[in-house]
């Protein structure tokens, strides 16, 4: 019963804070939303594509690390 209560806490936070981010921002005129809404979208796209570089050099990194264990151990033999 006690995190069920938490849970609907945060999401009631979370609501909250929803509502004044979309009630501040209705009231702010239309040639500082449009500027604001492309600089949010095109930051949350270079994350999305940093923390894909990230990942693809990190998974290409210990496939090629592997691929040269296996190459030097075949050597040695």
């Amino acid at each position: 019963m006690l995190l069920a209560s938490r849970w609907e806490a945060g999401f009631d936070l979370v609501r909250l804070l929803a509502r004044l981010v979309r009630t501040a921002y209705s009231a702010v005129p239309d040639w500082i939303r449009y500027p604001l809404l492309v600089l949010g979208g095109a930051l949350f796209v270079y994350e999305v594509v940093t923390h894909c570089r990230r990942w693809w050099r990190k998974r290409r990194g210990t496939a090629t690390k592997g691929a040269h264990e296996v190459a030097e151990t075949s050597l040695d033999s």
